[in-house]
């Protein structure tokens, strides 16, 4: 065979580069899709880490009534906010009303009706509707955690961009068994 009919029959042959041109075009798709799929697996890892710091709030609070709580920044372990910042992943959560807030709920049958909440702010126990401690912290009454954090996203696929904020939510209810 000739080099000139070699060539010939190259030239003629359809599709050449075509796989590569199609590997461009889908590769773009795939790793968004991958970057998509990895910031949704720390989003809901950082989901995770705040329920679990809720519930052992919670769990905290029903077994520790009314000596639980506390206003510092920087909270003993043997409070509930000491023990959501212990719980893993959120030791940096502020220990304010705005990531942390602590209500109680008195329980008559099926009607549960807030009696108290923490406040962190105006540090110490506030019943409502004539509610004191000693009347709204009881066995059988229902302590609920709540935690809210900012989640900054960091490949910006599922916002509008690499450092925006989406607000992740946690919320814990236990009975007071103390």
């Amino acid at each position: 065979m000739s080099i000139a009919l070699f060539f010939a029959k190259r030239r003629g042959r359809p599709g050449r580069g075509q796989a590569l041109v199609e590997f461009a075009l889908v590769s773009v798709v795939l790793f968004l899709l991958l970057g998509a799929v990895v910031e949704f697996g720390f989003l809901f890892s950082h989901k995770l880490e705040l329920t679990n710091a809720a519930r052992s709030g919670a769990r905290w609070a029903s077994l520790h009534s009314t000596t639980a709580w506390s206003a510092s920044p920087n909270p003993d372990s043997i409070t509930i906010e000491g023990q959501v910042r212990a719980a893993g992943g959120t030791a940096t959560l502020p220990n304010d009303n705005n990531h942390i807030y602590i209500e109680y709920f008195n329980v008559a049958g099926a009607v549960q009706t807030l009696c108290g909440y923490y406040d962190a702010g105006l540090p110490g126990f506030h019943g409502l509707n004539g509610y004191v401690v000693g009347t709204c912290v009881i066995p059988g009454n229902l302590v609920r955690v709540t935690l809210t954090n900012a989640y900054s996203l960091v490949t910006g696929l599922l916002g509008t961009g690499a450092g925006t904020a989406v607000t992740v939510k946690a919320v814990a209810v236990m009975p007071v068994l103390v």
